[in-house]
């Protein structure tokens, strides 16, 4: 009787906190739907923030932020990140 009742209470807790989770769902749901959507007003030339200066490009790159690739070397397979990867041979 005991064992019962108490999956009784479960139920019924259980019910009640779905069912109040599916009201604000809906609820918001329909908030959502229901508000109406504010147009910007646009903003007077005076009350615009000023414009940062443009600084020019650097004539030539900084020969520390130039990487040098070499072709020749050729990568070192045990550092590959696919080195370990396997594939299924049943497709």
């Amino acid at each position: 009787m005991g064992k019962s009742r108490s999956t009784t209470w479960i139920m019924v807790v259980g019910v009640l906190l779905f069912g109040g989770a599916t009201v604000v769902t809906l609820r918001t749901a329909e908030q959502a739907v229901a508000a109406p959507t504010r147009v910007p007003q646009p903003v007077p030339a005076s009350a615009r923030a000023p414009q940062p200066v443009a600084h020019p490009p650097p004539s030539a790159p900084e020969e520390s932020a130039t990487i040098q690739d070499d072709p020749t070397v050729a990568p070192d397979p045990a550092q590959s990140a696919d080195h370990t990867v396997s594939f299924p041979t049943d497709i």
